[in-house]
């Protein structure tokens, strides 16, 4: 089972008539990052996907990088409650660190589908993302 991509838009909710594509998450930040708050819906959301996964009781670690809203003493309890271990990419050394077989293939593949949709019109506000994460296998998500 792969984890659905998550994408947060600055705004409150989705205005009115618009729809999200099934295979993405839309949540909403007034500022757009990922805050304590949604850090912390996070971790909810890890822990559902490994409980339908019948997995959740199976050792679990997230690697982040040392941004506050990830690191915040709420948040570090979240995940201690949830048996979920949190690694931290030491500041600096995200760039060095920070995990190639994933990341790097979903952004070039989001910012080509960007470009052929600003190229577009911008019709397909989040088509993109699911087109750029459908180009994972499920083996190197779950890595």
């Amino acid at each position: 089972m792969k984890f659905l991509p998550i994408c947060i838009f600055k705004r409150k909710q989705l205005s009115r008539g618009e729809q999200v594509l099934s295979g993405v998450i839309v949540w909403f930040q007034e500022s757009r990052w990922m805050d304590s708050k949604l850090m912390k819906k996070y971790v909810d959301y890890i822990n559902d996907n490994l409980e339908k996964m019948g997995i959740s009781n199976t050792p679990t670690m997230i690697v982040y990088d040392s941004f506050r809203g990830h690191l915040e003493k709420s948040v570090k309890i979240k995940f201690r409650d949830r048996g979920i271990d949190l690694a931290v990419i030491p500041g600096g050394l995200t760039s060095i660190c920070h995990d190639v077989t994933i990341n790097k293939p979903f952004k070039d593949n989001l910012r080509k589908e960007w470009h052929i949709w600003m190229a577009g019109g911008g019709a397909r506000m989040t088509a993109s993302v699911v087109d750029g994460l459908n180009v994972l296998g499920t083996e190197s998500q779950m890595k």
